[in-house]
């Protein structure tokens, strides 16, 4: 019998001590740490804005006339960069809440994507005059 309850002792601390270590890990990292809110980035609202969000670039096509600067800012919890498809610009690594400006001066299409993050996509269309 001394064995017996010393084996359902055992067990049973066994037990609590699984119950206790899940408890503590979250099955969803982003319920626990919120995203950056879009008041506390700082950035210049007057240019036309690229916000990267959950892994994608919003808007992920962008018209805008030559000349003008486009800021894309970095609402997630990993680095992410800009960088064109034909090598024309590289934001380099952004990390949560950085901003990163770039001022179009030629008319054309400039498709762009993470390079951390290839899936990400996106493209800023430029046009002679503004639409």
């Amino acid at each position: 019998m001394k064995y017996i309850s010393y084996l359902l002792l055992g067990l049973v601390s066994t037990i609590l001590v699984i119950v206790f270590s899940l408890s503590s890990c979250t099955p969803n990292r982003q319920s626990v740490i919120p995203t950056p809110q879009p008041q506390e980035i700082t950035a210049n609202s007057t240019n036309p804005t690229v916000k990267i969000l959950n892994f994608k670039y919003l808007p992920e096509n962008l018209n805008i006339a030559a000349g003008e600067t486009v800021q894309f800012v970095n609402q997630d919890e990993e680095p992410h960069t800009i960088t064109a498809k034909d090598g024309s610009f590289d934001s380099k690594g952004l990390d949560t809440a950085q901003v990163w400006k770039h001022t179009f001066t030629q008319p054309g299409s400039f498709p762009y994507l993470c390079s951390i993050h290839p899936y990400m996509q996106g493209k800023i269309t430029v046009n002679t005059s503004k639409k």
